[in-house]
């Protein structure tokens, strides 16, 4: 059985007949044009076969290297491809996220599989927070928390501009019809705490006066007191950013038209820009709001 070729000498053969030109595969191959020829002298040797006629600096494919280059351009190519495929390291591409609950609940949950079909090779470490301020600390590629943004050293990209409705489920609604603030005020009432905008400052921003009754239920997470309106626990005052999806749903109904502004929004600190994968999540994210 005849030896193989030397790949070096496959590969000056390959681009000089595909280019027909010594100098062009030369250019390709980041090699002397004199190595090139004599590359493809040594495997003419080897073969015992002429595979160009020269005529000047004019090349033409003999007979035999017309049959011979389409065999030795599949394998070069099926080569590269399959050491690329197999000994190429993937890059990481995983991105880590420290988000806001109600945030990453409420609204990146359900949003989360429409980038990853888009982007099937960037994974996600996910962390929850309830901080209002940034965790310079945090080992994190993206930040995103419920605050008033005022913070120095701080680039933050405010994400949402958000409004303090009131809802409810729909069977509460008929069990407990309401059409003014003073029935509103003596309708059992639910709320997050922690926040500044409380029912008595919703009230008072509506210009409400009268006796507002006392909150039968107060909850540490939004999430909490957002089920608690779905399965009839009372009416809710919540940011309407929260309960976008339950109201497109049906599963909750704002009461009125009455809202305040938050005095709070989510922002976002992106700290790993130099990712492009980073900063693609960090662009869709802005986008899809």
């Amino acid at each position: 059985m005849q030896s193989l070729p030397p790949l070096n000498l496959l590969r000056a053969f390959e681009a000089t007949a595909r280019l027909q030109s010594f100098t062009k595969a030369a250019e390709e191959l980041n090699v002397t044009r004199a190595a090139v020829s004599q590359q493809v002298k040594s495997l003419e040797l080897q073969l015992n076969a002429t595979l160009f006629e020269r005529k000047g600096t004019h090349l033409t494919l003999t007979s035999s290297a017309k049959e011979y280059w389409p065999v030795v351009n599949h394998v070069l190519q099926t080569l590269s491809t399959s050491t690329h495929h197999l000994f190429t390291r993937p890059q990481n591409k995983q991105i880590t996220l420290h988000v806001a609950h109600s945030f990453c609940s409420q609204w990146l949950m359900p949003r989360l599989a429409d980038f990853q079909r888009q982007f099937p090779d960037v994974s996600f470490k996910i962390s929850t927070t309830a901080n209002m301020v940034p965790n310079a600390s945090a080992i994190a590629d993206i930040e995103i928390i419920n605050g008033d943004g005022d913070w120095q050293e701080q680039q933050a990209i405010q994400l949402t501009q958000e409004n303090w409705i009131v809802v409810a489920s729909p069977g509460f609604i008929q069990l407990n019809p309401i059409d003014d603030l003073t029935k509103l005020s003596q309708t059992p009432k639910i709320c997050t705490g922690g926040y500044h905008e409380s029912w008595q400052v919703w009230f008072a921003y509506q210009g409400y006066q009268g006796k507002v009754s006392k909150v039968i239920a107060e909850f540490e997470h939004s999430l909490l007191a957002i089920q608690a309106a779905t399965n009839q626990l009372g009416v809710l005052l919540v940011r309407d950013f929260l309960v976008e999806d339950e109201l497109q749903q049906g599963i909750l109904v704002q009461i009125g038209d009455w809202r305040m502004p938050s005095s709070g929004a989510h922002y976002m600190m992106v700290r790993a820009s130099e990712k492009s994968h980073v900063n693609t999540f960090a662009q869709w994210l802005i986008q899809s709001l």
